[in-house]
């Protein structure tokens, strides 16, 4: 019996239990390289999450960096965001980094790592060079971006952590064609890191219903509530909308810090009655959404920390669904729509021109329809995980 390489994946986000609402990126890929490789999956420990279990074949190791009740610095809403509402988790930051590092350390001494994938430049990409500085084994390291670890985090200290991960780790991939540019700039005399996107399942799970009859007055926005979401553009172009629509109502699908701020806007502008939240969803409550939104809004914008979106699944997913979608016209989007063909653009944070966007489309079915159903023919063959797993089984093997 062949005995399969052994991987180690690092993640700072990822489904702290079977059917958890987590973004389930990292856990989709893994799962289907689990054929080719030996996955092991460290990611931080929560409250009622296991330190160690097996999850549909992956060796999941959840480590430890405070009293249980205290670890509140990952997941609902990623790091970022719980630095900014809580300064109590700024304490609790040199724990995750040392309790991740000791982790590592320790897996790769146990197991004969021959990749450590590392999710995000900081804090793994970082953590997993300094384990490997005090091992015997030497580990290649495979770093993936996804964006907000490159986009924001731009105090001096980190980076000086960005550039040395860039130019240290043995391969560099990024989720956006944008986000080579990025690298450029950052590290001028790097040659651009190929561009493997995350994916989705688009052949089983995310695709149309033509059973399941469109709402032609539902709207849908899917998304951490966050500043880089841009949702309260949206809000402010509602309005008008309802003006010419007076039934529309807009889905809200997702949890975040800035929930309470939107709920107060809502209430100034008088939409109550127009807009509802739904809290986090699971991956089958969404394709229901999904199927049954007239449009999907992303109304993404650059952060005041520069931190924006690093590629957009959510957009991928919609599109999957046969679900017609207008987006803010920002460099990684474009990866996945061309506008007028895949999806329509609108300026970031411009309101008045994302209502005329909103207002042309819910009276043009015939757009809608032609616009879908070309979106539908260029995810699938772009962001499947079956093409987008054999990418990285591609790039693991030429790393070993």
């Amino acid at each position: 019996m062949r005995i399969k390489p052994t991987i180690l994946v690092l993640a700072s986000t990822f489904p702290r239990w079977k059917n958890d609402t987590e973004p389930r990126f990292v856990y989709d890929l893994s799962l289907r390289l689990k054929d080719k490789f030996h996955i092991i999956i460290l990611a931080p420990h929560c409250v009622k999450s296991k330190t160690k279990e097996e999850l549909d074949g992956l060796e999941v190791v959840r480590y430890r960096y405070a009293p249980e009740r205290f670890e509140s610095l990952a997941y609902e809403g990623g790091i970022t965001a719980k630095l900014k509402t809580n300064k109590f988790n700024w304490f609790l930051l040199p724990f995750f980094f040392l309790g991740q590092w000791i982790a590592i350390v320790r897996i790769i001494k146990k197991h004969p790592v021959k990749v450590i994938h590392a999710h995000w430049l900081i804090p793994q990409g970082i953590l997993a060079l300094m384990a490997r500085l005090i091992s015997k084994n030497k580990p290649k390291i495979l770093c993936t971006s996804h964006g907000g670890d490159l986009y924001s985090l731009n105090d001096p200290i980190s980076k000086v952590i960005k550039r040395y991960v860039i130019r240290n780790v043995d391969a560099l991939t990024v989720v956006s064609t944008a986000m080579q540019q990025e690298i450029k700039k950052l590290v001028q005399q790097t040659s651009l890191p190929e561009v493997a996107p995350m994916g989705t399942n688009l052949k089983r799970l995310f695709t149309p219903d033509d059973t399941v009859q469109r709402n032609p007055n539902l709207l849908l926005f899917v998304g951490r509530l966050v500043e880089k979401k841009g949702l309260k553009y949206l809000l402010r172009a509602l309005p008008e909308v309802i003006k010419k629509y007076p039934n529309i109502i807009l889905n809200i699908v997702g949890t975040g810090p800035e929930q309470k701020s939107l709920k107060q806007q809502i209430t100034r502008l008088n939409l109550d009655n127009y807009v509802r939240f739904l809290g986090r969803l699971s991956h089958e409550e969404l394709v229901g959404q999904y199927r049954q939104a007239y449009i999907s809004v992303f109304p993404f914008i650059e952060a005041d920390n520069g931190d924006k979106e690093g590629l957009g699944l959510v957009m991928i997913e919609a599109m999957g669904c046969g679900c017609p979608v207008i987006a803010s016209d920002i460099p990684a989007v474009r990866d996945v729509i061309f506008d007028g063909k895949t999806g329509g653009f609108v300026e970031a944070g411009n309101s008045k021109e994302l209502q005329e966007k909103i207002i042309m489309w819910l009276g043009r079915e015939d757009i809608c329809q032609t616009i879908s159903a070309k979106a539908l023919q260029v995810v699938r063959r772009k962001f499947d995980w079956k093409s987008v797993s054999t990418q990285y089984e591609t790039i693991l093997q030429t790393l070993i």
